[in-house]
């Protein structure tokens, strides 16, 4: 499991929400996995989540990393995240399933 979360400005959250949404689908298309997009209910509802479930120890996944970010729609995508995400709050977990 891979998660990746940010947090977003106070009155951005609906704004966050399309450009992750966006970038989930761009992840799908290059890809071919699905990646969960989220916000938290409670303690910080201004974060965005993305999810990604799966075996990722498989291919080669820098190659895969340069491709998705040398892609224009996520390059274009991410130019979209400034002032909309806090910068400097970025918080990766990868995690490994065991049962």
């Amino acid at each position: 499991i891979y998660r990746r979360t940010m947090q977003v400005h106070m009155d951005k959250l609906e704004e966050a929400m399309k450009i992750a949404t966006e970038q989930a689908k761009i992840f799908k298309d290059l890809t071919g996995n699905d990646e969960l997009v989220s916000f938290q209910i409670g303690g910080n509802p201004r974060t965005i989540r993305w999810t990604t479930i799966g075996d990722m120890m498989t291919g080669d996944a820098m190659e895969m990393d340069a491709k998705i970010s040398a892609d224009p729609r996520m390059i274009d995508s991410m130019k979209k995240m400034q002032g909309v995400f806090v910068e400097g709050t970025i918080q990766d977990e990868m995690r490994v399933v065991f049962n």
